[in-house]
């Protein structure tokens, strides 16, 4: 006879930066959806994008350094709406971004990840072959570490809802992009990223370590909604940096940076927004009057082409954020919130054994509701945003 064992009355919940705190900050019904269940998304078609183009970096960094260092720009055999994603043709350069991205895009089918269509397709590739070419030379030199994972434990607050608590302490992981380092000392360099860096922090001197994640999207606009992208991915790298220095060989972090990658390679949606951006105010990247940039997007069409210069893309795709032992007490406490928000989810379902009673459809994002599973049976998409 096999007796059961007994279950411990406390356990020590694990989380995720971006698979849990960030998901749900986005929208509580579909993270326990997807979370909670274990559920795939039946169209991963965002998790292709952004998984491409990490590939993408990760790989030419890698030949990058076995090679050391690699003839910038790399060729690139566009893609075009006629082609199927397949085997580049025979005799293509191994250098061709078409030759290092097949491999990926390979690996990525094999774990049932697609490109939504044939343009989102070319825009992957069009976007990485700008990251690569354009940031590659700059942020290269820098890395130490591509992918470095990191965890902690924290207190976890008391709830406030008077909710059965089913642990004191948590634990939080996340996996940083990009761990590199730099030597700060005021002097004029040609690197655009370290430019930014010593622009942020002048007062610093001496080798520092930095925290890199890219972002597939567009620089966001700038507002302190707790629950926007601006907010949400200063919280990422300040707690990122935090988890860091938990390491013993970390070294004190100089800054977090956001690589905003469809900046550098703007489209019709990017234009667009930077235009209204630059008129209400609300973006903190902006060309100055008077130059071919202020009459390029003043100016722009739909339909257009963006003639941006390299200078202000980098600026625009680069954010630059200074880390303190204040600033990632800030953002780690935000987080310690999002954690318990969660955790009185799970009490109340616990309780009530209703999900849609215990996590409400509070997405502020139509893009996130529009790509979720559920959207049919949700009041929310349904009542606000499908009518909206």
């Amino acid at each position: 006879m096999e007796l059961p064992i007994k279950r411990p009355d406390r356990i020590v919940p694990d989380y995720s930066l971006t698979g849990d705190v960030l998901s749900f900050s986005r929208c509580q019904r579909s993270y326990r959806y997807y979370n909670g269940s274990a559920l795939p998304p039946s169209r991963p078609v965002q998790m292709w994008y952004g998984e491409f183009i990490h590939g993408m970096m990760e790989r030419t960094f890698r030949l990058w350094q076995d090679r050391g260092g690699l003839p910038f720009p790399l060729p690139y055999t566009p893609v075009t709406e006629n082609d199927m994603p397949g085997e580049p043709p025979a005799g293509t350069d191994p250098l061709d971004l078409r030759a290092i991205g097949w491999p990926i895009e390979q690996a990525l089918a094999h774990q049932g990840k697609f490109a939504r269509s044939a343009d989102a397709r070319i825009s992957a590739y069009e976007r990485a072959e700008a990251a690569v070419n354009q940031l590659g030379p700059h942020l290269f030199p820098l890395i130490d570490v591509a992918e470095r994972k990191v965890l902690g434990t924290r207190p976890l607050p008391a709830s406030e809802e008077h909710l059965a608590e089913r642990a004191a302490r948590y634990v939080l992981q996340g996996i940083i992009d990009v761990l590199g380092h730099t030597q700060l000392d005021g002097q004029p360099s040609d690197n655009a990223i370290k430019r930014a860096i010593m622009d942020a922090n002048p007062h610093l001197a001496g080798e520092y370590e930095i925290i890199i994640d890219y972002k597939g999207s567009r620089r966001p606009r700038v507002d302190d909604n707790p629950r926007g992208d601006w907010k949400l991915g200063e919280w990422q790298v300040q707690t990122y940096s935090w988890l860091r220095s938990q390491q013993i060989d970390a070294r004190p972090v100089a800054a977090g940076i956001l690589i905003y990658v469809s900046e550098l390679s703007p489209g019709s949606k990017e234009m667009t927004m930077l235009r209204t951006e630059m008129r209400n105010g609300s973006t903190d990247v902006v060309p100055v009057t008077g130059t071919p940039e202020y009459y390029q997007v003043s100016g722009w069409t739909p339909g257009s082409q963006a003639n941006l210069s390299l200078e202000f893309r980098l600026k625009r795709a680069i954010r630059v954020i200074p880390v303190t032992p204040a600033t990632m007490t800030e953002a780690t406490t935000a987080i310690d919130g999002v954690v318990r928000a969660i955790e009185d989810r799970v009490a109340h379902e616990r309780q009530s054994m209703q999900i849609k009673q215990s996590w409400p459809a509070d997405s502020n994002d139509p893009d996130t509701c529009v790509a979720c599973d559920f959207r049919v049976s949700c009041e929310h998409y349904n009542n606000d945003v499908r009518e909206a």
